[in-house]
């Protein structure tokens, strides 16, 4: 049997565009290879937020191009958004590489792939306004937790982010879809279910109204809560724009059992004329309001984001305005960067380009500043109770037991093996930056039902 390989870089989204991708695969009569040398089709999925990505991707491209020399028959691929923006550096870099594959196309894959085959020669399929509705079977990673798409691309304009020209406009997945896969997906086991966008909280306003209503996420989620809760699988939903973050969507935080107490809601900069150059579209003082909400309406909610530093132009003092959002705020996790000058961009164009040296000083003060923040917020939680959905063994101890609670922070406790994919009531002991140690104290209500039938909403 033929064998393929795929190497995932980037998002969450880039995670379930590989998981498609080994579907259509396994559908053509391939399995997944132990390892590259095995493969007789190799896919690189890119990403192309930062140069890093970019440069791994070229990395592993010369790698796979010396294994194409000793197996010619070889099939080497390269999909995602580097393909999308990137195809001709690409082909002038690898001219080995056999096929170039968009994120909106990768139905076409099994396309592209024959004609390889029987042409052997080089093809590309890199449509932004394709059909974006994914394939039917989906080889999942995971047999716990899975995503869904609901949102395709981005109609924002950030100057900094080359993903709108990568994955194409927005286009909203009809609700009826989104939720025969929730259901299919609680009916097969899965315990926590990641609904993905790259502006998550932007779904529906594409859509046509329903009962005099455009569906928004709020109303989606109303809808996912009825199949989720009874059965007791999570709910989350990531990433988000603070201008989508509306009331109805936070009450619908408030109030869904289902959803859990945690959101991504990048901020990018603590500046307001930092943010303005980005074309964010709001101002600090409204993202305070925003968070101020979130806390009153969603106790205890989780709060991760997203920080840029180093943009073009940024000075010292609107760099400390950024510290300063981030102890006024506290984030219980923040993905942090120095700006990567992406072409194409209009933030490539900007005048007073940073430093590199500059950029590394600032990002190394602000990861120094957000640990502190981290453990600081970790150890307050300490001897609290809760729920943790058990995910198996722990990679740092084999011999504990390791899970995520409804606010995405880690576990590692003592425990029964036979645990997995179960809910645990556990007390925190000892706060670490990466999450907490702790000890089981029961069982929480484990799912007895299978999921409802889809409610006649449509």
């Amino acid at each position: 049997m033929p064998r393929y390989w795929i190497e995932t870089f980037g998002c969450q989204m880039n995670v379930l565009d590989s998981e498609a991708m080994a579907g259509l695969l396994t559908k053509m009569g391939y399995e997944k290879a132990r390892s590259p040398e095995e493969a007789d089709i190799i896919l690189i999925n890119t990403c192309t937020v930062r140069q890093k990505p970019d440069e791994k991707a070229f990395a592993y491209l010369g790698e796979f191009g010396k294994l194409k020399q000793k197996k010619p028959h070889l099939i080497l691929g390269v999909t995602g958004c580097m393909a999308q923006r990137e195809s001709d550096i690409i082909k002038a870099r690898a001219p080995y590489v056999d096929l170039l594959l968009g994120p909106r196309s990768i139905h076409r894959l099994p396309d592209l792939i024959r004609t390889v085959q029987e042409q052997r020669r080089f093809v590309e399929y890199l449509d932004l306004y394709d059909d974006p509705v994914p394939p039917d079977l989906v080889v999942r990673n995971s047999d716990l937790f899975a995503y869904v798409t609901i949102i395709h691309g981005c109609n924002k304009k950030c100057t900094f982010c080359a993903v709108p020209t990568a994955r194409g406009p927005e286009k909203s997945v009809p609700p009826d879809i989104v939720l025969e896969q929730v259901r299919q997906l609680i009916d097969l086991g899965y315990r926590e279910i990641i609904l993905l966008g790259q502006n998550a909280n932007a779904y529906g306003h594409d859509l046509p109204p329903i009962n005099g209503k455009r569906p928004d996420l709020a109303w989606l989620l109303e809808r996912v809560d009825e199949l989720a809760a009874p059965a007791k699988v999570r709910i989350r939903f990531t990433t988000n724009h603070p201008n989508h973050m509306t009331d109805r969507l936070i009450e619908a935080m408030a109030n869904l059992e289902s959803v859990c107490e945690h959101i991504h809601l990048p901020v990018q900069s603590g500046d307001n004329e930092v943010l303005r150059r980005m074309w964010r579209g709001y101002t600090v003082e409204r993202y305070l309001s925003i968070i101020e909400r979130l806390r009153e309406k969603v106790p205890g909610i989780a709060i991760a984001t997203d920080v840029i530093v180093g943009f073009p132009g940024e000075t010292e003092e609107q760099f400390r305005n950024t510290l300063r959002l981030m102890e006024r705020v506290g984030f219980d996790q923040a993905f942090m960067f120095a700006f990567s000058l992406r072409p194409n961009t209009l933030a490539a164009t900007f005048p007073d380009q940073i430093p590199e040296p500059v950029k590394k000083r600032r990002l190394q003060e602000l990861i120094a500043l957000q640990n502190e923040i981290q453990q600081r917020k970790n150890e307050r939680e300490v001897g609290q109770v809760v729920e943790v959905l058990v995910e198996g063994p722990s990679e740092k101890n084999p011999k504990k037991l390791s899970g995520r609670t409804r606010t995405n922070k880690t576990v590692v406790f003592e425990g029964n093996p036979d645990w997995r994919g179960k809910f645990v009531f556990v007390r925190t002991t000892k706060a670490y930056l990466w999450g907490f140690e702790g000890e089981p104290i029961g069982e929480a209500k484990q799912p007895s039902e299978p999921a409802m039938e889809l409610l006649a909403i449509l």
